[in-house]
């Protein structure tokens, strides 16, 4: 008897704290009016602490919802953008971001978000056959982060981020370049390696391009202009691979 009142007395406590934990473990679509934007935050925060980050996100939107132009609200509002981009939910890290932005743009919390807005695109920057716009926005987002703080204590890893996202460009103008050689059109791939080395100053890729136009200029007889830009990588890239590779392509083209 005193064996079933014990174990009747554990599961009422088991059942008692399961409620206290459902209770204070709303999900975020069973947040309402009735809760208070102090709760909700605990709720947010809650959830980051734990690493539910997307969670934690949906959590401080609710704020947005309920409680729009409120001190709770500008402060969810920066919380949903850390918290999703956290998440790596990059999309939803912008949305929240130009909310906040357009609402508080005056707001302390200003400079961080419109950091991880720009940071959201640069993340999305993955290999070289991918599509341009994330590495676009990457640039225009983190240059007009500068020019608003640039005294910021982020001001060199924004500016890392930008020469990244240059590279990849210059990158995949050299693919498109290469697939034209691939192509047999060197006449395209000839025009796409010229506007690369004109519009582009400092970059890696500048040596493989100097070497694929020479390649072009070989495969349409242009031997003076592939000589030419042969002592350009001299001179600019001396000890760089791509220029011994050069020198060979032009010995072995029975051009000399």
């Amino acid at each position: 008897m005193r064996f079933l009142f014990g174990l009747l007395k554990i599961l009422t406590t088991c059942v008692l704290v399961l409620l206290m934990l459902s209770c204070s473990n709303k999900l975020p679509s069973e947040i309402s009016e009735n809760n208070t934007p102090a709760e909700i935050i605990k709720l947010g925060d809650e959830a980051y602490a734990k690493g539910y980050f997307e969670r934690a996100g949906d959590y401080y939107l609710e704020i947005n919802k309920y409680f729009p132009y409120s001190v709770e609200d500008e402060l969810g509002l920066s919380k949903a953008v850390d918290a999703y981009y956290r998440a790596r939910k990059f999309e939803d890290s912008r949305l929240a971001a130009s909310k906040f932005l357009s609402h508080y743009p005056e707001s302390r919390n200003a400079q961080k978000v419109l950091y991880f807005r720009s940071k959201s695109f640069c993340d999305e920057i993955d290999i070289v056959e991918r599509d341009q716009a994330a590495a676009r926005d990457c640039i225009s987002s983190f240059s007009a982060y500068l020019s608003l703080y640039p005294k910021s204590a982020s001001k060199k890893e924004a500016e890392k981020n930008i020469n990244n996202a240059r590279e990849f460009l210059v990158g995949q103008q050299l693919n498109v370049g290469k697939y034209y050689l691939k192509r047999n059109n060197p006449t395209a791939a000839m025009r796409r390696f010229k506007k690369i080395k004109k519009t582009t100053n400092v970059s890696s890729f500048l040596p493989e391009i100097s070497f694929r136009l020479i390649e072009s200029f070989l495969l349409v007889g242009l031997l003076s202009e592939a000589q030419s830009e042969r002592e350009y990588m001299r001179k600019k890239f001396p000890n760089n691979s791509w220029t011994a590779e050069a020198s060979l392509l032009i010995d072995k083209s029975g051009l000399n």
